[in-house]
């Protein structure tokens, strides 16, 4: 069932809950990362690429696959992919992660992370130890997907970050 809001300008769609994150292994060294609505229809992927014999990890970009979720939902749905990658990578043997973030979205990085980053041209570069940046997203989230202890300005610079139409 698909869930419409009425706002009186326009109608917004929002995607069937719960959202669920699961991982399909594409290939040796690369594997898919999906959140779905409940309906099964993705919402959104990313693509992580690891070696597990040397212990590391790259999640890439994240992109929202389907536009009619709602903006705390859109949010959810990139956390689910975070909260399961992390997982993923922690039961193959993984010690180190990477990731890069374009600037609008070092505060989602940062609080899921648990550091700061190094600045790369316009881009920060998140790279530390699997155990501190799963540790960081489990405070840091909720098993839904939604984020702890925001401040209202918080939570709307994360919700502006994530935008579909990007």
């Amino acid at each position: 069932m698909e869930l419409i809001r009425d706002t009186g300008h326009h109608r917004l769609t929002m995607w069937p809950e719960p959202l669920i994150a699961s991982t399909e292994r594409l290939d040796t060294h690369t594997v898919a990362v999906t959140t779905r609505d409940s309906a099964g229809v993705p919402v959104a992927a990313v693509i992580c690429v690891h070696n597990a014999r040397a212990g590391f990890g790259i999640f890439g970009e994240m992109r929202i696959l389907d536009d009619r979720g709602g903006p705390r939902q859109r949010v959810r749905a990139l956390v689910l992919l975070v909260r399961e990658a992390l997982r993923y990578a922690d039961t193959i043997g993984i010690t180190r992660v990477s990731t890069e973030a374009p600037e609008r979205l070092v505060p989602f990085a940062a609080r899921l992370a648990g550091i700061e980053g190094e600045r790369v041209s316009r881009r920060r570069l998140f790279h530390t130890d699997l155990h501190a940046a799963r540790t960081a997203t489990l405070r840091a989230s909720g098993d839904d997907g939604s984020f702890r202890a925001l401040t209202p300005e918080e939570e709307e610079a994360i919700d502006a970050a994530i935008d579909v139409r990007r």
